[in-house]
């Protein structure tokens, strides 16, 4: 298996590539009020962070079964995400305090300053609890509910190597039952509360919270065991790729119409999707690594996908603040611009900048992690 792995690591890549363009691309018109209708098909980026959860999902089972140790696992789950998360929570708290005192406002995001508030979203319990959920830092809901399932995952790990060995049609099950259980909470919810705009409501905590979106992350888990039984290099993937092409007509379908409101449904067709692109282009590249080497484009999305993490953390400066201040100094100066053309002007550099910037984020907090690393290096225990 660890062979393998490495054959397939510029998909995962790729993938996680493409999930961050998407997340980038949905917030990027988010400052503007009018931009040209065809523009909302951007809105899909949305479905970035369900990709997401489908690639941890798949990497999480891979560093566990090499670890095969609790506190290994979640030691590198911390040396990940914790220094820049807090570095970001530092700095976005910092700037909105220098903006307050200037211009009595916030730069976009991060308009929750209570003590409470901060402290669960540094120690990562923001995904259990909505009213600190996404509103301390811009898209805080993704890391607090991914920290959730980092946190499931050795039970997961575990939970399938059991049912693999008694069926392993049984592990493929898990998905949609999990899934059922998340329509079956929001559908209650809803009849108590009789208050759609909370249950169903494709930006709030019914779709933000781990229940709604644990389906993707256990479709991840499931491509693992496939790619360790070795089930994609055997079979025929034709079926596959229309399964891909299908999810994806659903996802549109069901984004673009009154259907987006029944986000858990949503959600999941994404995570169907994402598995099925995952599992072609995986077994596509374990039998020839060039088909995506010697691509352009996938170069450049596998380098978007290696520092996603930090990207997505930094994109929200380039692509909500700074086209708020562009927006405003043509606002002072009485200059009418089309939202058009500051939109199509500004979104490549925001691209480029979110990328070289985290980069440099990424570089200075390595030696934090580092610390990290040598604090929790004696914790082993198991589970």
């Amino acid at each position: 298996m660890e062979g393998e792995k490495q054959k397939y690591l510029l998909t995962i890549d790729i993938v996680k590539g493409i999930a961050i363009w998407m997340v980038i691309l949905v917030h990027s018109r988010q400052t503007f009020l009018n931009l040209a209708p065809w523009l909302r098909i951007f809105d899909i980026g949305q479905m970035g962070c369900q990709m997401f959860f489908v690639v941890s999902g798949l990497t999480s089972m891979m560093s566990y079964e090499r670890l095969q140790s609790c506190g290994k696992f979640y030691r590198k789950r911390i040396e990940a995400i914790i220094p820049g998360w807090w570095a970001a929570i530092f700095l976005i708290y910092i700037l909105n305090s220098i903006s307050l005192a200037v211009s009595g406002n916030i730069i976009r995001f991060g308009a929750n300053r209570k003590p409470l508030s901060i402290l669960c979203n540094l120690l990562l319990l923001h995904g259990l609890l909505p009213f600190c959920n996404n509103n301390v830092y811009g898209g805080a809901w993704f890391i607090g509910t991914l920290a959730v399932f980092y946190v499931a995952a050795p039970a997961v790990y575990k939970l399938y190597t059991k049912l693999i060995q008694k069926d392993p049609f049984l592990i493929k099950c898990i998905p949609w039952i999990a899934q059922i259980i998340a329509c079956t909470i929001v559908v209650g919810a809803y009849f108590i509360t009789k208050n759609p705009s909370i249950t169903l409501n494709k930006y709030g905590f019914a779709y933000y919270n781990f229940i709604s979106q644990s389906g993707c992350f256990l479709l991840g888990a499931v491509l693992y065991f496939e790619l360790k039984n070795g089930e994609i290099i055997k079979k025929d993937l034709w079926l596959r790729k229309i399964l891909c092409i299908v999810c994806l007509y659903m996802l549109f379908h069901m984004f673009f119409t009154k259907w987006a409101y029944y986000s858990v449904l949503v959600s999941f067709a994404m995570g169907l999707f994402t598995y099925n692109l995952l599992l072609c282009m995986i077994a596509a590249e374990i039998r020839s690594r060039k088909i995506f080497e010697g691509s352009l484009i996938c170069n450049v999305l596998g380098k978007y996908g290696k520092h996603s993490y930090y990207i997505y953390l930094m994109h929200f400066y380039f692509v909500w603040s700074i086209p708020l201040m562009i927006q405003g100094i043509f606002g002072m100066m009485d200059i009418r611009v089309n939202d058009n053309v500051i939109y199509f002007v500004w979104i490549i550099p925001a691209f480029i900048l979110s990328y070289y910037t985290a980069l440099l984020f990424e570089k200075v907090l390595k030696r934090v992690q580092k610390f990290l690393g040598s604090f929790f290096k004696n914790t082993d225990y198991k589970c």
